[in-house]
Order: C-alpha cells, then structure tokens, then sequence
C-alpha cells in the first residue's frame, strides 16, 4: 500500500515561532521517530497546528475550533497565531510550508509535493489565504486553489490528516458514532467508494437519466404528450369555426355592398336630396355670413380712421409737428405762471432782515433788486424759438399725444379698401348663390325626404359594410395566429412523441443503474460488517495486550452505531461504560483504534501525536510506544520530559534506537509578550542522537 511521509516543515512568525524555523522530518537509516520535546507552554500544539494547516489549508482552522474546544487559555484563536514580535516590527503574514512525499511499496517510485500557504492578518478583517505549490517532476508553480486540493488529496487527503494528526490527550473525549467520525472512518477504509458509487448511481437516476433523456419532457411527459394532443385537437376546431366564419363574412360582405351599389344609382336617378350636402351648404352660408361681417367691419374702421389721416397727405407731418411745438408752448407757460408769483419771496429771502454788516445803502439796494428782479424774468423772456404764439388746435398735452400718435400711425389699410370691397361683392354674390340652392333643396319635399331615407339606407349600409370588413380582418388575422400556433403545437407534438419514446428508452436505464445501486449498497453494508470485525479484531487484541487485561476479555467489538462493547473471557458481552475504565484506557483505546485504522487504510499515513503518554501509567507507555507510535513507517511525537523522560529507561530500551532526528522547543521571555518566543535545537533536552 502506498505510504505517505511528511519531508519538512517550515514556519515562520506562527504563534510562538519569531522568524522562520524548518524540521527535518525525513527517516534515517531506517528508523522512524522524530521525537520533538518541550516544557508545557514551549509551542508544541502550535507545531501541530501549524503542520495540519500546511497540509489542510484554510478550511482546516474549522476543523482546530471543532476539535480544540475549551476554555479560552486553551482554545486555538486562529485570528491571533501571528507572532507577538513580528507584529510588533510591523509584519502582517505567518507563512507554513510542508513538503509531503508519497511512496508505492508495489512499484518503488516516489512523487513529492510542496504545499506553502501564506496568511496575512489584518487589524479589523479575517485574515487572506494563499495557497500555492509545486510537485516533483515539473517546472513553476500552482496557485489554483482547487488544483492545489486535488493533489493535496492525492497525497494526504484531509480525513487522513483529521485522524492521524492528533493530541492523544483531547482524542479520548471523540465520540465515534459521530457523523464525521463515521464518514471519515468510511474514507479511511476505503468504503466511502461505495457511498460514492451510490451517490452517483442515485444522482444517476434522480438527476442525470432524467435530464438526458427527459430533458423537455417535464416530470411525465406521457402527460405533457397527451396534454399536447388535447391542445392540437383543441386548435384544429377553433381554427375550422373560424374558417367558417370567414366563408360567412364574404357573403355577406357581398351582399351588402351590392345593396349599397344599388342605394348609389337610386341617389343618382332619382336626385336625391342628400341631408349631408344640405347641412354642409348651410354650415359653408353661415361661414361666409361671419367672414362678410368681419370685413366689413374692418372697412367702416378703415372708413373712420385709416382713410382721413391719409387724406392729409403732407400736412399730416406739419400738424404733428405743430402739435409738439403747442406742447412745448404749454410746458413754457406752465412753468412761467409757477415761477413769476414766486420773484418777491425771492427778493424777500435775498434782501429783508439782513444783518447790519452786510446792509446795503438804498441806492445799491434798489440796484441789485432790480437787477435780480429783471434777471428772473429772463427766465422766460423772450419765449423759447420754435413754439407759437397762442395755442389753437388742443388744450391739454395727453390729448394732443395720442393726435400725435394716431397721425404717426402706418395708413397701409386704405391700399386695401378696394381688394376689401371686392371681396365683399364676391360674398355677395356667392350667398346668393347658396340662398339660392337652400332654398331649391328645400322646396323639393318629396326629393328632400326620399334623399334622407336612401342616405340614411347607404349610411347603414357603410356602417354595416365597415363592421364586417374589421371583423373579417380580424377574422383574417386570428386565422393566420391558430395557423402559426397549430403548426408550433404540431412541431412540439412530434418532439415530445420522441421524448416520450426516450423516456422510455431512460425508465429501462433507471431500472437497470437502481439494481447496480442496491448492489453497490449491499457490497458497502457487507464490506463495512467485514472491515468493522476486522477493526475491531485490531483494536481489541491491541487493547487487551498493551494494558495487559488478557485474563479478563477475549477483545472488544464495535456495534452499527460504533458503540464498543468488551467481551469478557466467558464470552459475555458487557459496554464499555459498564467496565468503568479509565481515562487511561480510553486513551488506549482510541490510539488502538487509530493504529488498527492505519493497519486497515488503504493509504498508509504518517502519525503526528501530542501530549503522546499523558494519563497512562509505567508499564502502558511501554507498550504504546512499542506497539502504536513507533510501530509505523513514520512516527512524528511531540511530548514533554515527563511523558518521555531521555534519562529513563524507556529512552534507552525502546525510544532511542527508532529515532531519526529529535528537536528541543526552548520557550524564553514572558508569555503574552512580545519578547516571548521558542529557540529550536537538534537534541532532545540537552541529549543528542
């Protein structure tokens, strides 16, 4: 069977570890035991860690919570593996590298694969993976994520790493009828092939059969077929009635314009009065009546204004003038009457109550007051050029403005008084010609009233004409949609007749994968009775001879629910719980039953164990560490001196001469410090290989 060894592992700025440390972990000489020691707190379970999400990646924090739970001292907190020190320089990534190789006992060949991931923490986000790896044998690197997991599978896939990566201290408390327990157990032994196999064979039958060979079909297509036939069935009828309907509409369309075409040569014979052509030649009299009205008024205002302001001809531009210049005058005079009245307050104000130093003697006084007195009146003296001497034509500015404003009006209404009288005759003429035709239509009576009764015939006939002409194309274009949905109908008929026909072809493959199904089932439930005996044949003689209670059980047996049941010597069969065993024999108890899995696996991992010896006694850790964890092709322990002591004689006997390479974890400075970290050496607590 084909055997899987971890190469290396390098770490670096994870948990404890400042910088980057590598562990050899490769065999030599044919020994198997990597033997990696620390005090408690020295980074041991982190060294775990960090290999199992090498080898995992992302998804294998999950699996840390789900298995470390605890107090929080003790819980893994993922978000807060990056190294105290580094963070406090300013680095952001923890990186883990694991170089894993695979070996074929049948064919002697050998493949290696590097698996490195790289976290980078952030201060208020989940931390960002990147996985990448490189494999033997080719050139650059991989950094798709899903074929990094497929040839991580390859290798050592994750349920051989949940189970034989462990710390035999938390293992005890698994509890193995647990669904992933029982799933990854299946894996292991290589039953889930079986699960597989039924799984695809079911999703065969449930999903894919039925998509390929139903795919359009629906759920029953012998149904949806006969669903198809009612609806053509169904098509055809309308589609004939509306046929019919057409025929129908034809006849009778010709029917009622032949009545019309009748109803048309009475009207012309018979001259008719048409009520339509007498309404209308009243309504265009009425028409003229207001356009004739709305002329001549225009013309009497032409009459009234227009036409004696262009009689003025020149003189219309000297009386506007003229008329400004009154306006002037009346300005004049309208300002003089209000200062004259006003020139003795003026010499009042200038010449009375002076003080005596600036009196003036009488001569000089009658001088200056007869000089302000002759220089206000020259205010008005003489009158302004250009205004008239007295005022004829108006009495008032605002009347004299709009004389002027209508005099400055455009007269280009007189050039069309004449074309305004012409029109006028020729309204005239033309009412009396519509007088005259009113006034014939409605002297014929007998004309009027056979008129109104054929015109009301053909507009009944028009109307009835114009009914069947829109019910007819809508008749048309029915046809032409049952026609159009006839022929698709007919086209998914013929479609689902040869799904129906390959449904059938599919419920005989359905039929067929289901025996293989329940084949397969049946081969997996045998194989799993078979494999479980046999487990339990392994871990029973395992337990029975490494805690040396041969005199009081024959072995142990694991039921469907894998519930263990002791089997005494007399043959009795009696639960585990019943025996009251202690924690040190469940611990036994599960590391036998990991070494039976290894025995069994069609994979053969390597074992990485922590706190390896804890709640065993003397003469238990001997035969553990003979019969499980140095019995295998690689063995990886990270245990303290008090588990396994290098000056006792277990180091001596049994330990020292399966090791291949040993490491000490010296943890130094205050822990939740930054100073605090691990220095690595190439002995075990002080002793060397």
């Amino acid at each position: 069977m084909p055997e899987v060894y971890i190469d290396s592992l390098t770490l670096e700025n994870f948990g404890p570890f400042y910088g980057e440390h590598t562990f050899t972990f490769s065999n030599l000489d044919g020994r198997c035991g990597i033997l990696i020691g620390g005090r408690n707190g020295a980074g041991k379970t982190h060294l775990l860690r960090a290999l199992y999400l090498a080898v995992v990646g992302e998804s294998g924090v999950g699996d840390l919570k789900h298995v470390e739970t605890g107090s929080e001292a003790t819980r893994f907190l993922f978000d807060r593996s990056l190294n105290r020190r580094a963070l406090a320089e300013g680095q952001d990534t923890v990186r883990l590298k694991a170089v894993i190789l695979l070996h074929d006992e049948k064919s002697g060949g050998s493949r290696k694969v590097e698996l490195a991931r790289e976290i980078r923490h952030r201060p208020s986000s989940p931390p960002v993976w990147r996985s990448y790896a490189r494999r033997s044998g080719t050139a650059g690197q991989i950094e798709d994520e899903q074929v990094i997991q497929k040839l991580r599978d390859a290798f050592l896939p994750r349920h051989l790493a949940r189970f034989f990566f462990f710390d035999a201290e938390r293992s005890q408390g698994i509890n193995l009828g647990q669904q992933d327990i029982v799933e990854g157990v299946s894996r292991i032994l290589g039953l889930w092939t079986y699960t597989e196999l039924e799984n695809d064979l079911r999703q065969l039958i449930n999903s894919k059969i039925p998509r390929v060979f139903n795919s359009t079909g629906g759920s029953d297509p012998e149904t949806r077929l006969a669903e198809l036939n009612g609806k053509v069935i169904t098509a055809e009828g309308v589609l004939k009635a509306r046929r019919n309907e057409q025929d129908h509409l034809e006849r009778e369309l010709r029917e009622v314009e032949a009545d019309l075409l009748e109803v048309e040569d009475d009207l012309k014979t018979l001259g008719a009065v048409d009520p339509e052509e007498l309404q209308k030649a009243q309504e265009q009299r009425d028409e003229l009546t207001k356009a004739k009205a709305a002329l001549e008024l225009k013309l009497t205002d032409a009459w009234e204004s227009a036409l004696p302001v262009s009689l003025l001809g020149a003189l219309r531009l000297e009386l506007h003038d003229y008329l400004r210049s009154e306006e002037r005058r009346r300005e004049w005079e309208s300002a003089k009457s209000t200062v004259e009245p006003k020139i003795p307050q003026v010499k009042n104000d200038v010449f009375v109550n002076v003080p005596p130093d600036y009196a003036l003697q009488p001569e000089a006084l009658a001088f200056y007051i007869k000089r302000l007195e002759d220089a206000l009146h020259r205010l008005f003296h003489p009158p302004p050029e250009g205004i008239p001497e007295r005022i004829f034509v108006t009495d008032r500015n605002d009347i004299s403005a709009q004389v002027r404003q209508r005099l400055a009006t455009s007269t280009d209404s007189t050039h069309d008084l004449a074309q305004m009288c012409v029109s006028i005759e020729r309204m005239d003429a033309e009412l009396r010609e519509l007088d005259q035709k009113l006034k014939h239509m409605q002297q014929n009576t007998a004309a009027f009233k056979r008129g109104t009764e054929l015109h009301q015939k053909r507009g009944e006939l028009i109307a009835k004409r114009d009914q069947i002409t829109k019910r007819r194309e809508e008749v048309a274009s029915e046809i032409h949609r049952l026609e159009t949905e006839l022929g698709e109908l007919k086209r998914q008929e013929s479609i689902q007749s040869e799904i129906v026909k390959k449904a059938r072809r599919g419920e005989s493959l359905a039929a067929l994968a289901a025996r293989y199904r329940e084949a397969a089932s049946e081969i997996r439930s045998r194989a799993a009775i078979q494999l479980r005996k046999r487990l339990s044949e392994h871990v029973g003689e395992l337990w029975v001879e490494i805690t040396e209670r041969q005199r009081e059980f024959l072995g142990m047996e694991f039921d469907n629910n894998w519930q263990c049941w002791l089997i005494r010597k007399n043959g009795e069969k009696v639960t585990w719980e019943d025996t009251n065993t202690s924690a040190g024999q469940r611990q036994v108890r599960m590391l036998a039953f990991y070494e039976a899995l290894r025995q069994l696996a069609k994979v053969v991992p390597p074992l990485v164990v922590d706190t390896p010896l804890a709640r065993l006694d003397k003469d238990v850790r001997a035969n553990v560490l003979d019969k499980l964890y140095l019995s295998g092709h690689q063995s990886i322990i990270l245990a303290t001196d008090s588990e396994v002591d290098p000056e006792g004689p277990l180091f001596g006997r049994i330990i020292r001469n399966r090791l291949a390479r040993v490491y000490t974890l010296h943890p130094h400075g205050k822990p939740d410090s930054t100073s605090y970290e691990v220095r690595v050496t190439s002995d075990y607590f002080g002793h060397e290989l």
